[in-house]
């Protein structure tokens, strides 16, 4: 049997996962004034422990530890995170915007064209070994104003 998803669980998670995206540059403004604001809320609980998650979103072991920290909190409080932790990952959601995010890339040449990104990811590469890449006008979604 698996045990539930707590509080504690879902409000580090989102912290990591924003924590990780902002280290790669890939959040909005909205994600970012989330992050901000479930940040505040957890280190007022766990200051140098939510600073510690954030230099290592990755783990594990930071994680747990600040779930732990948020489970222990009275049942208002933990509310509290969970919406401001809904809130985060409603955002990284909409964080799509990416445009090109390429992770590693080996190439003899490299050709860029128009890259337009309105909503959705155009294009996202990690570790790619090439001989030549080559792209083209890139359009996600519909542009501004128009649906």
């Amino acid at each position: 049997m698996t045990d539930p998803v707590t509080i504690g669980t879902l409000t580090t998670t989102a912290l990591a996962m924003a924590a990780d995206a902002a280290l790669k540059g890939a959040v909005g403004e909205a994600a970012k004034d989330a992050y901000k604001a479930l940040k505040e809320k957890v280190a007022g609980w766990a200051g140098a422990d939510v600073d510690a998650l954030e230099k290592a979103p990755a783990s594990s072991a930071r994680q747990a530890v600040v779930a732990e920290i948020i489970d222990s909190q009275l049942p208002d409080e933990k509310a509290a995170a969970q919406e401001l932790a809904k809130q985060l990952i409603a955002a990284l959601k909409g964080r799509n915007a990416v445009g090109l995010d390429i992770g590693k890339l080996e190439a003899l040449e490299v050709r860029l064209g128009s890259i337009t990104v309105t909503e959705g990811t155009g294009v996202r590469i990690d570790a790619a070994r090439v001989g030549t890449l080559k792209t083209g006008p890139i359009t996600v979604g519909s542009p501004p104003g128009k649906s």
